[in-house]
This record gives structure tokens, C-alpha cells and sequence, in this order.
């Protein structure tokens, strides 16, 4: 089972990809693919309702835009320069902690929509990124633990205006948060875990 989400900007629903690939809508289950369904174990819940109703869901025209896979996050945390070569090429050290920024929420957008250069721009850049969708919240877990707070995966094109964040002031949110700067999707694929996990809050990207 993969989720995703469709219709216009803002007004998306919810859907399934089920197996065999047909994508179905699933509104009347009543919730969309935001942090309170990760939280409450969304998915399992979801799953069980799929069993009972899947024949009863309309399916999904394959003209349908796709937005984001899931709802506005939280927060969107990014780790930089977290593949060596990738830093050698910009000139840069292998760090010897992890680079962290953030992405605003607002820079979402669905995979297949127009990227907005923002006015002034001359660098625009893009990486394809995997992102970890993080499922509830954490603070100081063992490492043994982690994977249980992980509702799943999905693809990030991690747009950037290298001008406006190495060269005009050094700030990397400025250059990476512009609105359609962050493109999520196709489909999440979540992650089979055990019964004692049950996903919340919400993205890292690597």
C-alpha cells in the first residue's frame, strides 16, 4: 500500500495506490496524511479500513494532479553535505558533524508541479533526495529505537538558489526555501514496523 494525495493546491485528498496499481480515492475514510494520522497509527487503522472498503473507493484518474504525499509538516529538517563527493565538488570540507538546516513547510510542493524561479535568481540548483518521513515525535531514543519512529519513505527534489545561499549573506534557508522549493512525492511508501511503533510529527530529508 502506498498513500498519496491529489486534486488542486491546497485541497488535496487522500488516496491509495493499492497492489496491481490501481489508485483509489480514499476521502471517506475521513483523515488526511498529516502528523495527528501518523500519531494515532494511521496506517494500520487505514489498512484495516482498505480491507472493508476498497471496492466502495473511487478510483483515481491518472490525469489527476498529484500534490505532496503528505499534509504541510511541521517543520522540514535537512541534512547537508552528507555525501563526500557532493562536497568535494562545491569546494567544501567533509564536515565532521552533521549539517543541519531547515526547509520552510511552505517552500511543499507536489512532484509534478511548475518549479517558481524566484526573481533575481542565477543559480538555481536541484538535488533528488530521499526523505524520511518521521512519524512521531522523538527526543533522545537509543539508535536501536529509530526505525520504529519511521512511518516511511518518499522522494524530495531538494531545490536550491545557490546565489542566494553561498553567496548573499550565507544563509542556506534563503536559498532553499522559496516557495516550490521542495517537491515531495510521487507516493509514500510507508515502513513496516512493529506493532509497538505507531508514527507523528513529521520530514527529514538527507
Amino acid at each position: 500500500m502506498k498513500l498519496f494525495r491529489f486534486g488542486s493546491n491546497e485541497s488535496e485528498k487522500p488516496g491509495v495506490i493499492l497492489e496491481g496499481g490501481k489508485r483509489i480515492d480514499i476521502s471517506a475514510f475521513g483523515e488526511d496524511f498529516n502528523e495527528g494520522f501518523f500519531s494515532t497509527n494511521g496506517v494500520d487503522r487505514l489498512a484495516e479500513w482498505i480491507n472493508q472498503n476498497a471496492e466502495r473507493c473511487p478510483a483515481v484518474d491518472s490525469s489527476a494532479r498529484l500534490g505532496p504525499c503528505v499534509s504541510r509538516p511541521s517543520k522540514i529538517v535537512c541534512i547537508g553535505l552528507n555525501y563526500a563527493r557532493h562536497a568535494l565538488e562545491g569546494g567544501a570540507e567533509v564536515p565532521k558533524e552533521p549539517v543541519l538546516f531547515l526547509k520552510a513547510p511552505s517552500a511543499l510542493s507536489g512532484p509534478n508541479d511548475d518549479l517558481i524561479i524566484p526573481k533575481g535568481s542565477q543559480k538555481t540548483d536541484w538535488e533528488v533526495e530521499l526523505a524520511v518521513v518521521v512519524g512521531k515525535r522523538a527526543a533522545y531514543i537509543r539508535l536501536e529505537e529509530s526505525m520504529g519512529y519511521v512511518a516511511g519513505y518518499c522522494l524530495h527534489n531538494d531545490y536550491s538558489e545557490r546565489s542566494f545561499q553561498m553567496e548573499r549573506g550565507g544563509q542556506w534557508v534563503k536559498g532553499k526555501s522559496c516557495d516550490s522549493f521542495a517537491p515531495l512525492g510521487p507516493f509514500l511508501g510507508h515502513h513496516r514496523r512493529n506493532k509497538r511503533s505507531s508514527p507523528s510529527a513529521i520530514m527529514a530529508d538527507s
